[in-house]
């Protein structure tokens, strides 16, 4: 009888790496199951739930779609024990997963969590309780290995990920781009109510910036968690604001549409890492409704919301939330990334130090390794 693995992967950020780590349980004999999406899917696990109805962001966000988190919540616990998994993984998206693991906890052999909550950050006190209620904890930065009883860092996965195929010159004519000219990259979310929200801050800096220089190319790369018609919607709208066409590029040049841009604009998370880890600059921008934010500032422990600022311990990337995002902070950063060479340089040097903060040997292999342990 087939050993099984019942993966709980509530987003996009968190499925990239799970993605990686399928293949080694199947390896073992693991027959995989997950709350996941397509990635979860094309790599051979039997997704159960696709995750897309609860990726929700914030205190509002969370009781405007209640009723089908609540579903869904009641859907994965029936299905959790009628599988009986060997081991319950866990991977980020803490609340529903948390409570999810204590209703089903007598129904798994094992629980792992994997990318457990930002106890650092905000509710220290739940890393007692999260070593309690899991087996095994794997943490994605050293500093967070001291906080639980029994966490294990084997390196971030993604600096195993991150892989360029391409020099700047073949990237460059794979969308007729000019070398002489700057490339500022819009990344703006993976949810449509995200870009949706800091769309009319980034097209108004771009109108602005656009009016002083002559030479800036903007790209886009959208989420592939995003539907064809929001993308088409951004980039009709961009070009009605802005008078600017944007130059779309594709998720396999993901790293290298980071890596050879000038700088970066957009939602932070997963991808404000993947941008340090590349050295690329980036204005990092966050808009939440004033609920979440006023709430954030009473409970919040870090000074920084963006990994590679937290790492650093000092704003590299421009951080604009709130009331500090505007459309003139945010020409204010990137005029200096693009015409300060000496700023520029600077940043890039303090971003360089990330690889060696984050990397070891074999790190997926190990994280794979360590949860069948």
């Amino acid at each position: 009888m087939s050993k099984k693995i019942f993966i709980l992967c509530g987003e996009l950020s968190a499925e990239q790496y799970a993605e990686k780590l399928v293949p080694h349980f199947k390896d073992k004999g693991f027959k995989v199951f997950a709350l996941g999406g397509e990635l979860l899917k094309n790599a051979g696990a039997d997704v159960v739930l696709d995750y897309k109805a609860l990726s929700v962001v914030g205190l509002t966000e969370v009781i405007e779609h209640y009723g089908e988190l609540k579903k869904s919540f009641n859907f994965l616990e029936e299905k959790i024990k009628e599988i009986n998994p060997d081991i319950l993984l866990c991977m980020d998206f803490p609340d529903f997963n948390i409570r999810l693991t204590k209703k089903v906890k007598k129904y798994v052999k094992k629980t792992v969590y994997f990318i457990p909550p930002q106890v650092w950050a905000w509710r220290l006190y739940r890393a007692k309780f999260i070593s309690t209620l899991f087996d095994k904890v794997i943490v994605l930065f050293p500093f967070e290995k001291p906080l639980y009883e029994n966490a294990e860092f084997y390196g971030h996965p993604l600096t195993e990920m991150i892989n360029l195929n391409l020099n700047e010159e073949d990237f460059l004519k794979e969308y007729s781009l000019k070398k002489e000219r700057k490339r500022v990259l819009l990344i703006p979310g993976s949810r449509k109510k995200e870009i949706l929200g800091l769309y009319p801050y980034i097209s108004e800096f771009a109108k602005k910036i656009s009016s002083k220089y002559s030479d800036i190319d903007f790209l886009f790369l959208p989420s592939p968690s995003l539907q064809r018609e929001t993308i088409n919607l951004f980039k009709a709208e961009f070009l009605k604001t802005t008078g600017k066409e944007l130059t779309e590029t594709r998720q396999e040049h993901k790293y290298h549409s980071i890596k050879f841009s000038h700088v970066a604009v957009g939602s932070s998370g997963t991808i404000s890492l993947e941008c340090g880890l590349l050295q690329t600059p980036m204005a990092a921008l966050y808009k939440l409704s004033n609920l979440t934010y006023f709430f954030g500032l009473c409970v919040v422990r870090s000074d920084y919301f963006t990994l590679p600022n937290i790492l650093l311990e000092e704003e590299v990337f421009k951080e604009l939330i709130n009331f500090s995002l505007t459309p003139d902070n945010i020409v204010d950063y990137v005029e200096k990334v693009l015409y300060n060479p000496e700023f520029s340089e600077a940043l890039k040097r303090k971003l360089a130090k990330l690889k060696s903060m984050l990397h070891k040997e074999n790190t997926i292999s190990n994280i794979a390794r360590g949860i069948i342990e």
